[in-house]
Parts: structure tokens; C-alpha cells; sequence
């Protein structure tokens, strides 16, 4: 999955949602618009910027709107748990998504079930009053998709990489000491994990202020946070 990245120019600061239970899914109610636009409409209304985690055209480009970790604009009463999912089009008007811009959908649902396996997925309107994600939206086929994502073996965790990391973090709590660093190029999805370990003294830079971690280590932290080992 390709997600294009956007330098936004944030008109406030933004907070870290403390838990993730829904992924809510919107459509913008315009049958043509770009993230851009989204993000002008939404500052308009005193937000910060873009309310959205996740843009995606109907040519299925998926674009970054606010950082996966912060608390989303988007739905009410929900922001502080749920991350919200947006596609261009009007499907009130609409009859038919494309079918880019469907598979791009199922490929971010996908991707935020596998690290966050106990969430639910639900249309705008199952939160709010409002009509939204469209009466033509495919709703109850994602919701149907994300109930019956079952993770490839590829995608699982290596129960022996699981016992080999416990017993490293057993060991690394031991240690003393606070580094406050994040990777200015680190997937956003992981920085949360990464900093909360980084704060209870779990990881630690180097001499250099450098925390060497792959990427496969940082999923796995993510994952194993998400079960509540570090808590």
C-alpha cells in the first residue's frame, strides 16, 4: 500500500488519541475534490486542518491527511477513538464507486486491522447524526471485508520472535534512562509505540541519539503494545 505523503501546515497543534476502538468511514459529499480542498474546507470551519486520517481519490492515490496518531476531526463524539477513512465522491449521487478507488479502501482497512485487530469499522452515520458515508456508499461490503480479515502467515508474529522480544524488553526495562527521540522519516502508524517505549525507559539511543530499530521491530513493538505487554 502507497500512501502519499502532504506537508501540511497545521493551524494548531495536534493531540495524540489515547485509544483506537472504530475506523469510521465518510465520503466528502463533493463528486470532485482533492485533499487540498478538504483541508481548506476543514480550517474554514476553525479546525486545524484536514479532519481526516486517510484521503482517497477515485483513481485509488491514497493520500495522508493527519498523522495516524493524532486525534482525528471527523466524527463527533468518536475522535478520540477511531480513525477516519474519507473518499472523494458524493455517494448520495453516486451509484457506483470505482474500483481503484474500492480496492484503495479495502487496502487501508486492511492495513489498520492488522495493527489495531480490535477495532470496528462503522459508516459516519452509525456515530452521528448524518447521512454520511452516502445511501450508495459500499458500507456493508467493508464492513463485511474488515470483519473477515484474517492475517497471511507472512503477517503474523513469529511466536519465537515474540518470546525472543519479551525477553529483550524484560531485560531493557531493567535499564536507565530517557532518550526523546522520533525519526523524522519513521512510518507514522509506529511513533506512538515507539515513543511511549522510549518514555518508560524501554528503548533507549545511542551514544549518537539514534534508536536503530527496523521496521519489523517496530511492528512488532506496535503489535505487542497493542496486547498491553507494556502497560
Amino acid at each position: 500500500m502507497i500512501v502519499t505523503e502532504i506537508d501540511w501546515k497545521w493551524k494548531s497543534g495536534l493531540s495524540v488519541r489515547a485509544k483506537t476502538n472504530y475506523v469510521v468511514l465518510h465520503h466528502a459529499a463533493a463528486k470532485a475534490c482533492s485533499p487540498y480542498q478538504v483541508d481548506s474546507w476543514h480550517k474554514a470551519n476553525g479546525w486545524s486542518g484536514i479532519g481526516y486520517h486517510y484521503f482517497i481519490r477515485k483513481d485509488g492515490t491514497i493520500y495522508r491527511g493527519r498523522p495516524e496518531w493524532a486525534t482525528g476531526a471527523h466524527a463527533q463524539g468518536k475522535n478520540h477513538e477511531s480513525i477516519g477513512i474519507c473518499v472523494e465522491g458524493n455517494y448520495d449521487e453516486e451509484y457506483i464507486m470505482p474500483d481503484d478507488q474500492k480496492e484503495a479502501v479495502k487496502a487501508v482497512l486492511r492495513d489498520i486491522k492488522l495493527r489495531y485487530p480490535n477495532t470496528t469499522v462503522k459508516g459516519h452515520k452509525h456515530v452521528g447524526a448524518t447521512g454520511c458515508p452516502g445511501k450508495y456508499y459500499p458500507l456493508s461490503e467493508m464492513m463485511t471485508y474488515y470483519r473477515n480479515i484474517i492475517p497471511k502467515e507472512s503477517e503474523k508474529l513469529n511466536m519465537t520472535q515474540y518470546e525472543e522480544l519479551k525477553k529483550e524488553i524484560d531485560t531493557l526495562k531493567t535499564r536507565i534512562g530517557y532518550f526523546n527521540y522520533i525519526d523524522e522519516n519513521m512510518n507514522e502508524s509506529y511513533k506512538p509505540t515507539v515513543q511511549k517505549l522510549v518514555d518508560i525507559g524501554v528503548l533507549r539511543g545511542n551514544e549518537k541519539g539514534e534508536l536503530m530499530l527496523t521496521t519489523d521491530m517496530m511492528r512488532i513493538f506496535t503489535v505487542l503494545d497493542r496486547t498491553g505487554v507494556f502497560n
